[in-house]
């Protein structure tokens, strides 16, 4: 029988709604594509953009699943390798929002210079101020699920 090497992820998690709106925070890793304890429809893993969050406030780093919006930011803002996203300053900001029913708090990391805004379709988007968004596809909601 053939065995696959498990990843996971050591340390804590960040919770949302433990953390403060418009704290400061810095990654502290590299970003990584991490199987999550949630499945595709097809039966095979999601994956998570995992890394770890130094918030301003709190002894040690947390891990944090990284949004999509919060991805594409970071694109825009210091560009595609998740290496030049560490140690970069970086502003919290929190949403309270119900996924299937139930309260959740999204977590967004706003880049300096940058702001969340909302799409003509109501979908969460991280822009450089002074900058119309671009139009996209609408996302699936699967796009908005890590918080």
């Amino acid at each position: 029988m053939k065995y696959q090497k498990q990843i996971s992820v050591n340390g804590n998690w960040a919770k949302g709604a433990e953390l403060v709106n418009g704290n400061s925070a810095k990654i502290v890793s590299e970003t990584t594509p991490t199987p999550s304890q949630f499945k595709n429809k097809d039966g095979s893993p999601k994956v998570q953009d995992v890394c770890k969050i130094q918030f301003d406030g709190l002894p040690e780093p947390l891990n944090v699943s990284l949004n999509k919006a919060t991805i594409n930011g970071l694109v825009d803002a210091f560009g595609e390798d998740s290496v030049a996203w560490q140690n970069q300053p970086l502003i919290v900001e929190t949403e309270k929002m119900r996924v299937a029913g139930k309260a959740v708090v999204a977590v967004y990391f706003i880049p300096e210079g940058s702001k969340r805004i909302d799409d003509q379709n109501g979908y969460a988007l991280i822009v450089k101020e002074g900058e119309e968004p671009t139009v996209k596809e609408k996302p699936s909601i699967e796009d908005e699920s890590s918080f």
